[in-house]
C-alpha cells in the first residue's frame, strides 16, 4: 500500500495519520521516540504491509510479472494500489478525494507539530513535495504510474528495473483493479482488528 492507502486506513480505523504516513521512514523501535499516537500508527501502518504481502490474492497479482521483474513486483503493486483505490474510491470513503487529501494534510501538519523532536528529514523533504505537487491527486491518471516508477527507480542501481514494471501494471491493470475492491476490503477488516487490539492494550 502508498502514501493514499495508508492514510485512508489509518482514517478508517481512527488512528493517527502522521504515523502511519512516517513510518517508511523509520527505522527500528520507534517507542518513545515519538508520541505514543505516532508510535501506534507506524505498527499500523507495518501491520497493513505486512498482512497484504502475504495474502494469497496479492501473491496471483505478483505472478503477473515476468520473473526478472518479480522481485519489484510488490513495490510496483504498492504504487497501483493507489491508483485503484481513487479510481474506487467512491467505494470506501464518503467525502471527495479532494477533502480527504486536505484534511489529511492538516492533520498531519498538526500531529507533527505536537511531536518533540523533528521529523526524519528525509520524511520532512517528501512530505511537503507530496502535497504541494498533489502526489495523490495525480494518481487519478494511469499514465502518471510509469513517471513515478521511473523516480523510484533511480534510487540506486539495484532499483532500475523497476521502472520497467510499468508496463505490466498498465497491461493487466482492467484485472488489477477488478481484484482490488475484494483486497482492499480485507485489509481493512484486519487493519481495524488490530486497531482495536493496539487502542485496548494502551487502555490496559
Amino acid at each position: 500500500m502508498n502514501y493514499l492507502a495508508h492514510l485512508h486506513v489509518a482514517s478508517c480505523c481512527q488512528s493517527q495519520l502522521l504515523g502511519n504516513l512516517l513510518a517508511d521512514f523509520v527505522r527500528g523501535k520507534p517507542d518513545g521516540r515519538f508520541q505514543p499516537q505516532t508510535v501506534d500508527g507506524i505498527y499500523l501502518h507495518r501491520y497493513v504491509d505486512g498482512y497484504i504481502d502475504a495474502l494469497d490474492d496479492i501473491k496471483v497479482c505478483r505472478a503477473l510479472f515476468p520473473p526478472e521483474l518479480y522481485r519489484y513486483s510488490a513495490i510496483a503493486l504498492d504504487i497501483f494500489w493507489d491508483h485503484a483505490l481513487v479510481t474506487h474510491w467512491e467505494t470506501f470513503h464518503d467525502a471527495p478525494l479532494e477533502l480527504f487529501v486536505q484534511q489529511a494534510e492538516i492533520a498531519c501538519q498538526q500531529a507533527s507539530d505536537l511531536e518533540p523532536s523533528p521529523l526524519p528529514e528525509r520524511f520532512a523533504f517528501m512530505s511537503e513535495k507530496m502535497w504541494r505537487e498533489q502526489w495523490i491527486q495525480s494518481y487519478a491518471d494511469i499514465n502518471t504510474l510509469p513517471f513515478v516508477l521511473k523516480r523510484m527507480s533511480t534510487r540506486s542501481p539495484r532499483m532500475a528495473p523497476l521502472a520497467d514494471t510499468a508496463e505490466v501494471l498498465i497491461a493487466h491493470q482492467v484485472q488489477l483493479l477488478d481484484a482490488f475492491p475484494s483486497i482492499y476490503q480485507q485489509v481493512l477488516n484486519a487493519a481495524s482488528t488490530f486497531s482495536e487490539i493496539q487502542q485496548s492494550n494502551t487502555k490496559g
